[in-house]
């Protein structure tokens, strides 16, 4: 990515942008880890309806929000606060679903 200069705008430094990124990645990654540990033997139909147990939840979002924090990284290292906002908004609510499934 190419970082821009005080004064410059970036089309993508939005808080939106931030926000969809921020539940665009772990969605990917969760399909990555379906892919990797499940995909011969149980198809994403059935990883979604054995694995939407609370306690499993809480792993899988919590591995899933992991790379969250590299994607903030990437922002803030390239000057994009607005999308770096929408990034911590995205985690927030996730840590928000997270908790009504725990309740």
């Amino acid at each position: 990515m190419e970082t821009h200069k005080r004064g410059q705008i970036n089309k993508y430094d939005t808080v939106w942008f931030g926000m969809l990124s921020g539940i665009v990645v772990p969605a990917i990654v969760l399909l990555l880890f379906w892919y990797v540990k499940f995909y011969p033997t149980v198809s994403l139909e059935t990883f979604f309806t054995v694995q939407f147990k609370p306690e499993v939840i809480m792993k899988i979002v919590s591995l899933c929000a992991l790379p969250d924090l590299l994607v903030f990284y990437i922002f803030t290292r390239n000057n994009m606060y607005r999308a770096g906002k929408g990034m911590i908004g995205a985690v927030i609510l996730l840590i928000i679903i997270t908790l009504i499934i725990k309740l």
